[in-house]
């Protein structure tokens, strides 16, 4: 399959080894820092396999028809384009936040947005990572930002978009310069 994306995802997920994964006060298990992150540090680098919009679909219903199926994560790249991470990897518990401390930077890294303290849950906006038509999730994080709500189409917030720049996946972050300029 021939997919536009911005270069060939590498076939597995890289967890920094300052992250462990542990009980989590926002959903089941999250990501952790065992020790300081510095702004900025890679904190995930993504990898799988590039699928267009209607395979994701089937993967969807074939999961949801199977009790036994794996949960499927995936992030939105470009256009037509999803990255689907392989089963059972550290990034499976990146957990989603209103206020997150973790941000895209580029299509397949994701980087501290700030300085994170020992045993600070590492999260991130899903509202910025999921581009896939229909997505919409309930919100428990716990923030003071929190919209309730998390859903394919937060990219046209007008303070989501003040607030994360270009550290949307590729794909939203082009559909926020379609519409800006």
């Amino acid at each position: 399959m021939n997919i536009d994306a911005p270069a060939d995802p590498p076939a597995g997920v890289w967890v920094n080894p300052q992250v462990s994964v542990g009980p989590s006060p926002i959903a089941g298990h999250g990501l952790f820092a065992i020790a300081p992150i510095e702004a900025g540090s890679p904190v995930l680098r993504l990898g799988g396999r590039l699928v267009t919009t209607a395979e994701l679909e089937s993967m969807f219903a074939a999961a949801a028809d199977d009790p036994t199926a794996t949960y499927i994560d995936t992030f939105s790249v470009v256009g037509d384009a999803h990255l689907v991470l392989p089963p059972s990897t550290a990034a499976h518990f990146c957990n989603h936040s209103c206020e997150p401390n973790l941000w895209m930077e580029g299509p397949y890294t994701i980087v501290s947005r700030r300085a994170v303290s020992i045993g600070d849950e590492l999260t991130i906006d899903y509202g910025t990572i999921s581009g896939a038509p229909g997505f919409e999730m309930k919100c428990s994080c716990g923030s003071t930002r929190c919209r309730g709500v998390v859903t394919s189409d937060d990219w046209l917030l007008p303070a989501l978009q003040a607030s994360y720049g270009q550290h949307w996946v590729p794909v939203l972050a082009d559909r926020i310069r379609s519409i800006r300029w």
